[in-house]
């Protein structure tokens, strides 16, 4: 199981990846930071079943990380 969430999360944040890097739209972008969002936690379920406390800890904060990035592309409104 934690093989097929490991392969899960690497693709999710390689596309996501790719698509931060292209700079598209914004909808997009924020988009791309869900998918991220979901594979930081999928990452902290997986360090949690391998006992990883560094890789959980590691992906808490990108986790924090990526919600500021949904709330500034998807969320909020103000300007740059």
């Amino acid at each position: 199981m934690a093989d097929i969430l490991r392969w899960a999360a690497s693709v999710s944040t390689i596309g996501a990846g790719l698509i931060l890097a292209a700079r598209v739209r914004p909808r997009i972008t924020g988009c791309a930071f869900v998918v991220l969002s979901g594979a930081s936690i999928i990452w902290i379920v997986i360090g949690y079943l391998t006992a990883e406390y560094a890789l959980m800890v590691q992906n808490v904060v990108v986790t924090l990380i990526n919600l500021f990035g949904i709330y500034r592309w998807l969320i909020w409104k103000g300007k740059v």
